[in-house]
């Protein structure tokens, strides 16, 4: 995440976090996120920024015989995944630094964390890293709020998260090592893009 008060947050909110209205727009975009991946029989999945492992157990319910892993900076938000998923392997970790060996992963998805990675490039990077050679990213995050509204958004929540327009987001892929298939809006207001690592 960009900063520990992002982490302390979001270790404050685990438990009452896939109430929230603000999962509302993720809940809508799950299931455009799980079609960008149909096409695939994944061995290995991997959730970057997996939160309370919603995506996770929806993934489990669409490939049961994947095994799953995932990464969440906020260790609460990481025990209330555990809770839910017990044959899950889940880790304390942020983007920038995954704790995998090369090649790990058929898939790695993204949902709305994106924007608080410390170092976007970076955690790219890893992702591209721990991808096989036929493997998927799939990249969801909020579309960048109107320049007119930043500054009152600013004061109401402090540092905003680092969310990118499309051409900018398919820009950082591009410069992690990916090829960038599909880019555009889905459900819940989110930007989706689904690469591949480039041959």
């Amino acid at each position: 995440m960009r900063d520990t008060g992002s982490v302390a947050q979001f270790n404050r909110i685990a438990r009452r976090y896939d109430s929230s209205l603000g999962q509302y727009g993720c809940r809508r975009a799950d299931p455009d996120v799980l079609a960008a991946a149909a096409d695939l029989s994944p061995e290995t999945v991997l959730d970057v920024g997996c939160g309370t492992g919603r995506l996770l157990a929806l993934a489990a319910g669409r490939w049961p015989r994947a095994l799953l892993h995932g990464v969440d900076p906020a260790s609460e938000m990481i025990r209330v995944a555990s809770e839910k998923l017990p044959r899950a392997r889940l880790h304390v970790s942020g983007a920038e630094r995954l704790p995998f060996p090369n090649r790990s992963f058929d898939l790695v998805f993204s949902t709305t964390a994106f924007g608080h990675w410390q170092d976007q490039p970076a955690g790219l990077r890893e992702i591209a890293r721990v991808l096989r050679g036929a493997g998927r990213l799939v990249l969801a995050e909020h579309r960048p709020p109107p320049r007119w509204a930043r500054p009152l958004l600013s004061v109401i929540g402090g540092e905003l998260p680092a969310h990118r327009a499309p051409e900018e987001m398919r820009h950082l892929l591009t410069q992690a090592g990916f090829e960038v298939r599909s880019i555009g809006r889905v459900r819940g207001g989110l930007v989706l893009a689904v690469a591949e690592p480039a041959s």
